[in-house]
């Protein structure tokens, strides 16, 4: 089924989002991501589920516990979520400099021709040197 005028199925939305179709069920059956019902029970979902299961998949990959997902996407009282994002945005920026710190080393081990980390040093100073940005 392809187009707005027409739902996806589970197993279309599945394709389209990359994500199982049995994740789309857990999610519907918690409610993180409510599929539109038929009268027959069959779920659906249409090109606006999108940008929720993405910003599911995101909070996800932040490692967010499902409670925290849940805040993000439906709380209730929005001081409740900027609180949330208030604690958790220093933690998600030591990782971004974590990850670009190790970027930088990867980039010299990638390039490096001594035999291990023992015999170059080099890998340590860029590790110890000030990330970019």
């Amino acid at each position: 089924m392809d187009g707005p005028a027409q739902p996806w199925t589970v197993a279309d939305f599945a394709e389209r989002s990359g994500v199982p179709a049995t994740t789309l069920r857990y999610w519907d059956d918690i409610g993180l991501l409510p599929a539109h019902r038929l009268d027959n029970g069959h779920r659906r979902y249409g090109p606006g589920d999108l940008p929720r299961l993405e910003l599911l998949r995101m909070c996800q990959e932040l490692g967010a516990t499902t409670e925290e997902i849940r805040l993000v996407l439906d709380a209730q009282d929005p001081a409740e979520r900027a609180a949330y994002a208030r604690r958790t945005l220093p933690l998600i920026q030591q990782r971004i400099g974590t990850l670009q710190s190790a970027a930088l080393v990867l980039e010299h081990v990638a390039d490096c021709r001594h035999q291990d980390a023992a015999t170059c040093g080099a890998w340590l100073r860029t590790l110890l040197a000030p990330a970019p940005g």
